[in-house]
């Protein structure tokens, strides 16, 4: 049986592949569309992704959140290997967490969680986010599902 923490590194590192495989269906001179004003584009959803999980990082190992130090992607090719390499990070750096770590209370500023509800964010920001890419994809006409096979 896989562990919790197990789990979520094989869903960050799922998400993440199936995402960066989604924005081979975005044409390079939409990536940075928004459907709206306000809205983020698929490079911006992208970067962020990469940002949340990397500033979340520490908190694993006992420290609080850190803002990266990341430039922002401007090609989904960047894209597609930041996501990658930063949800592989992250997913070994879930692995490396101690079983007596898992009842430690974390504060991430905005609120006070268990370190596995914790873990959990950047993972639910994975799916979250893929989910938006591949809805921008349908907003431009793409009317077919895309699923990374390799990356299940």
């Amino acid at each position: 049986m896989m562990s919790p923490l197990e789990a979520l590194a094989y869903q960050a590192e799922w998400a993440a592949k199936d995402t960066a495989h989604n924005l081979d269906f975005i044409p390079a001179d939409k990536l940075e569309w928004k459907p709206a004003p306000t809205a983020k584009s698929a490079l911006q959803i992208a970067n962020e992704m990469v940002y949340f999980a990397r500033g979340m990082m520490p908190v694993l190992s006992g420290g609080s959140f850190t803002p990266p130090d990341v430039t922002p992607a401007k090609t989904a090719a960047e894209a597609k290997e930041r996501l990658i390499s930063t949800a592989g990070e992250y997913a070994q750096a879930l692995r490396a967490v101690k079983p007596e770590d898992l009842g430690r209370q974390v504060d991430l500023g905005f609120a006070k969680m268990s370190l596995p509800q914790a873990a959990g964010m950047p993972v639910i920001e994975f799916v979250h986010h893929r989910g938006q890419i591949v809805y921008i994809q349908t907003l431009l006409g793409d009317t077919q599902d895309h699923f990374d096979m390799s990356a299940l």
